[in-house]
């Protein structure tokens, strides 16, 4: 129809029509464009809101993940602590746990933390939806020190590989329903390959505890960050510990 209009004017010699059916046609292309725009900011900014809770909730869930872990590792390796002192002291008597803390206290626990999103966002290539700058520079900030944190278990998890072998050899299973340990108190304590490889072995796992604790608080960070950000409670978490007598 426009163009019609316009062959019309033109062999009419009406410039001002021409000119006017110019106008509404440029006019008709901008706003088509600003239109295309600010829909595909909508869905950009969609998108973004999408990620932004999808990673808040994945650093709730690793911060109760991480604490479950932190709290599980101090339990096991302050019991073995306290086996190793008796047995380093030749105190039979002083010993009041099962046995099974020597086994799980050389046990190097891995990373709980969900990196779903945070991959998706980094390595994704999505970094771009985040539209404050702030927020994307934490964002990056906190993965790459979670990086950084996996590089350093793996140290802890080859370093621990050389004494638990050392450790676990000289224990027995117990009979009985629940799972349990047993040893000869008089043999362990005058083995110094044993202490000594149980004394290292749980120097790693206290080292594998402040590992812990620096991803949940960094995964806290994270969380409280992006809290604030889409209007969630950046209080602190209440997480359910476990309960682990055996």
């Amino acid at each position: 129809m426009i163009l019609a209009r316009l062959t019309r004017a033109i062999r009419q010699q009406n410039w001002f029509a021409v000119a006017l059916e110019f106008v509404i046609v440029i006019a008709g292309v901008v706003i088509g464009f600003q239109i295309t725009e600010w829909r595909g900011d909508q869905t950009d900014r969609e998108s973004e809101r999408t990620y932004l809770n999808r990673l808040h909730q994945d650093m709730v869930q690793s911060v109760c993940s991480l604490q479950v872990d932190v709290y599980a590792s101090n339990n096991w390796h302050t019991r073995a602590r306290r086996t190793l002192d008796a047995l380093l002291t030749n105190d039979p008597e002083s010993v009041t746990d099962t046995g099974f803390e020597l086994i799980a206290s050389t046990r190097v626990r891995t990373s709980s933390l969900s990196r779903a999103t945070l991959n998706e966002l980094i390595n994704g290539g999505q970094m771009n939806l985040i539209s404050d700058d702030r927020l994307r520079a934490r964002i990056a900030s906190a993965d790459a020190h979670f990086s950084s944190l996996d590089e350093l278990i793996n140290v802890l998890i080859g370093a621990q590989n050389s004494f638990v072998r050392d450790v676990q050899n000289r224990l027995r299973p117990a009979p009985g329903e629940v799972y349990g340990i047993t040893y000869d108190f008089e043999a362990l304590a005058a083995d110094d390959t044993f202490l000594n490889a149980l004394g290292h072995a749980l120097r790693i796992t206290h080292v594998n505890v402040l590992w812990l604790e620096n991803m949940a608080e960094t995964a806290d960070r994270l969380r409280i960050t992006i809290a604030e950000e889409i209007g969630a409670d950046t209080g602190p978490l209440e997480c359910d510990l476990p309960e682990l007598e055996l």
